[in-house]
């Protein structure tokens, strides 16, 4: 392909144009004259008359036909010499004003026209009667005589692109066949352009980068380790037009330095630099590409580094630039592109150098970050003993083989009164000591875990010599049971244990924790210090039947009493709200919690006649605080679905607003999903009441039921509850995390509030508030106080913020509001 390297500045000359003929043309005044017999003036063949006028008498008729015929013709050769000098001055005027050169060959290859633009590109005053010898080297000249010769010979058009020598410039030249009365020529024009081809190749170079980039995105999204991410973003990057390598080095802990990590070459060359192979700490004796001292001056000044000199140092690098990559605010490696061309990284990758960087380090951030949680939610903070999680995790597998086994549930009695009475420092201390006791004592083939505030669950196998029974009560309770030192105090310690047998009874970890809990109950009930869950169906209907003997008289002696559980603004620390659960004062039992009565409360029809009561009991309690100057803030009540079902709702409602004055917005309710969804219709209509009161609503723990965005997008509600299971596994799963931030944007698009439950570490409460939940209550906050404390609560000043330190409390299951 020829090249035009003999660029001249073009000097636009234009040409005259050709001047209008004047006259006529002599043949034409000859003949006149020979046909008049006298000499004719030329200005006569202008005009026919003019010309007979000059005829003489005897002229015959034919012959002033003929002198008439002669004016014709001389009047339409006049006007086609004038079209003529016209065509002329158009094709004068296109060619050489053209700012691109146009030329005409003859079929010797000579140049028969040429305009002011080529004159100016070969840097000659014409081109007329030279050839390409003129102008070309022999060996371009030769390919233009074959490209002219195929235009003539063939009769087509031909179009390529030219370049300069240097690169700098871009001609599109097109030689096409002209026919002059069956005589071949060649036309030609070049184009520059040098503009359109330099834009071409930066939207490429644009594509080919973003391609990078939107890969990288793609490959951070799949990646599950940091190897597999490294290793395929320089497998990718390595392969961009230009790079020849790409590596990623990592910091060493241990030493500071820098270390290989992993590499890829455009030939394919792969490596995860796991060991150097005897070379240095940074793999350099074996990497003869990689240059330690330009990344690491990239890993100190955290800036990127591009040195585009190497070729004379570095046989097999031209050029290198090494990116910082940034974990948590700190630097945690370094990425390196190399090309064998000199000055490569120019002002594009630099400038876009931080794009890479970003992506490359926010999938580095991701996996670090989720290999910490994982470790974190395998292992409990207080006690260094293996989580609820890992105990989940590890039922899980033995159930998978086939295993069998118990579970032991250890609960340490009373143990929120020992926090209440010695505090929490050495409430948490004793729980340390018992969980060292634990691992000493426990063998290793037994899965141990620390399931909760003061308790701890372990899998006995089947195999073992002893019956889990004796295990438990030979071992496990003399081992823990006793006196401990704890900052100073002597504190008494007693234990109760459930068992529940895999697979019997359960094979999850979630099952057979439920049931070991319950059978520890049962024992507790019974004065009992062991107790295996009892799979008899029988014996838990006469509990029930029981029970709701119990429940019923209760009511009617009034044993059921309302607690209050603060909520909390989780962006001031203030004092935000409270709700009202229930408890049973039981006359043998004592205080009891809501999950052991209260879904016989629902079975038996009670909980209508109990939360009635409730709602009346919370608005009084909030006139009295209200009238003792207390500024008590709005009470949240939870409404079940039998209350929906009776007709005396609305009234209810009405009737407990009047008891604390309807104005001063005391009240607030709460209702579960499955109330929504079991006559929806009725639902809205009675909450649409209950909002013309100015009475906000709420949907309790929000996500564990149906969760159907139809009634969320119609129901009238202000505010969404995120139940505690969610808030519990938010800090160990990443996809509980993701759900508990889908659920308060959903939310917040919908204007409505978001409330938190069960909140119990500042872990969990620094989340919430990151992912702008509104409010949060929980144990981390305090614990459900009767009327009286509460109050007094309330006297120590609304804003001063809630003491948010660690609580505990006996209960080995969360509690849980009055509610469906």
């Amino acid at each position: 392909m020829p090249t035009m390297n003999h660029i001249a500045p073009q000097e636009q000359q234009a040409l005259p144009a050709t001047s209008e003929p004047e006259g006529f043309a002599p043949e034409f005044v000859r003949l006149a004259s020979y046909l008049c017999g006298t000499s004719v003036p030329p200005q006569a063949l202008a005009d026919e008359s003019a010309l007979l006028a000059c005829a003489p008498p005897a002229m015959s008729a034919e012959q002033r036909q003929a002198l008439a015929d002669l004016a014709a013709s001389a009047a339409a050769c006049q006007e086609l010499r004038h079209k003529l000098a016209r065509a002329e001055s158009f094709l004068s005027g296109f060619a050489e004003h053209s700012p691109s050169p146009l030329w005409i060959k003859d079929r010797n290859g000579s140049y028969v026209m040429g305009n002011a633009a080529l004159h100016g590109f070969f840097g000659v005053p014409t081109v007329v009667g030279m050839d390409d010898s003129h102008f070309w080297p022999e060996d371009v000249r030769h390919s233009l005589e074959e490209q002219d010769r195929a235009v003539l010979e063939n009769g087509e058009t031909i179009k390529t692109m030219e370049t300069s020598h240097d690169g700098t410039r871009h001609w599109l030249v097109h030689k096409f066949p002209i026919d002059v009365d069956g005589e071949p020529f060649l036309g030609g024009s070049a184009i520059d352009m040098t503009t359109e081809v330099e834009k071409e190749r930066a939207l490429i170079r644009h594509d080919h980068f973003y391609v990078l980039l939107s890969r990288l995105s793609a490959i951070i999204t799949r990646a599950k380790t940091l190897e597999a991410l490294c290793l395929d973003t320089c497998r990718f990057a390595c392969r961009q037009p230009g790079l020849e390598i790409v590596d990623i080095s990592r910091i060493d802990e241990s030493t500071g330095g820098l270390k290989l990590f992993t590499s890829a070459a455009r030939d394919g060359a792969e490596r995860q630099w796991r060991d150097p192979d005897g070379g240095t700490a940074d793999g350099s004796a074996v990497a003869d590409w990689f240059l330690p001292e330009l990344a690491g001056a990239a890993v100190t000044s955290g800036r990127l580094q591009c040195s585009n000199n190497l070729a004379s140092a570095h046989p097999r690098v031209g050029s290198c630039m090494a990116i910082p990559l940034l974990v948590n605010g700190k630097c945690w490696g370094v990425v390196s592109f190399y090309s064998h061309r000199p000055e490569f990284f120019d002002q594009f990758w630099r400038e876009r150098a931080g794009e890479l960087g970003n992506e490359l380090s926010f999938g580095l951030e991701r996996l670090i970050n989720a290999q910490e949680l994982f470790r974190l939610a395998r292992t409990n903070a207080l006690s260094g003993l293996p989580s609820r999680l890992h105990f989940d995790e590890e039922i899980a597998a033995l159930a998978a083989v086939n295993a069998s086994g118990t579970v032991l549930l250890i609960n340490i009695n009373r143990f929120d009164e020992i926090s209440s009475a010695y505090g929490n420092t050495a409430a948490i201390g004793l729980m340390r000591q018992v969980a060292q006791r634990l691992r000493e004592e426990v063998a290793d083939r037994m899965v141990l875990s620390h399931v909760g505030i003061g308790r701890f669950a372990l899998f006995y196998p089947a195999d073992e010599e002893r019956s889990p029974r004796a295990y438990a009560r030979n071992t496990i309770i003399p081992l823990l049971e006793g006196s401990y030192a704890v900052d100073q105090q002597k504190i008494w310690c007693t234990v109760n244990v459930g068992a529940a047998m895999l697979p019997e009874d359960g094979t999850s970890a979630d099952e057979l924790l439920v049931k070991a809990w319950d059978a520890l109950a049962g024992a507790r009930g019974q004065e009992e210090q062991i107790g295996f869950y009892d799979r008899d169906a029988d014996h838990a209907l006469a509990r029930q039947i029981s029970m709701e003997a119990e429940l019923r008289e209760a009511v009617e002696r009034g044993e059921f009493v309302n607690f209050y559980q603060p909520k909390i603004d989780l962006k001031t620390g203030k004092l935000a709200g409270a709700e009202a659960l229930v408890r049973w004062r039981h006359p043998q039992r004592g205080l009891l919690q809501p999950t052991e009565f209260v879904p016989v409360l629902e079975r038996s029809g009670l909980v209508t006649q109990v939360g009635r009561n409730v709602m009346q009991q919370a608005m009084e309690d909030w006139r009295a605080w209200h009238d003792a100057g207390l500024k008590p803030p709005q009470i949240a009540v939870n409404v079940a679905p039998a209350q929906f079902r009776c007709d005396s709702l609305f009234d209810d409602i009405e009737r407990a607003l009047n008891t604390a004055e309807a104005h001063l917005k005391p009240l607030s309710i709460e209702v579960t999903e499955s109330s929504l969804v079991s006559d929806q219709r009725r639902v809205v209509d009675i909450l649409n009441r209950v909002r013309e009161l100015e009475v906000p609503v709420a949907i309790d723990d929000f996500g564990t039921g149906y969760s159907s965005l139809a009634y969320l997008v119609t129901l009238p509600v202000d505010v969404l509850k995120i139940d505690r299971s969610f808030v519990v596994k938010m800090t160990q799963d990443a996809n509980y995390m993701g759900m508990v931030q889908t659920i308060v944007s959903l939310a917040h698009n919908l204007e409505l509030k978001v409330v938190a439950e069960g909140i119990e570490t500042e872990e969990e409460a620094k989340f919430l508030k990151l992912l702008r939940c509104e409010q949060g209550q929980g144990y981390l906050y305090g614990r459900p106080l009767p009327a009286e404390e509460f109050g007094k609560l309330l006297g120590r000043g609304t804003a001063t913020r809630v003491d948010t330190g660690p609580t505990v409390d006996t209960g080995a299951l969360p509690l849980r509001p009055l509610s469906a």
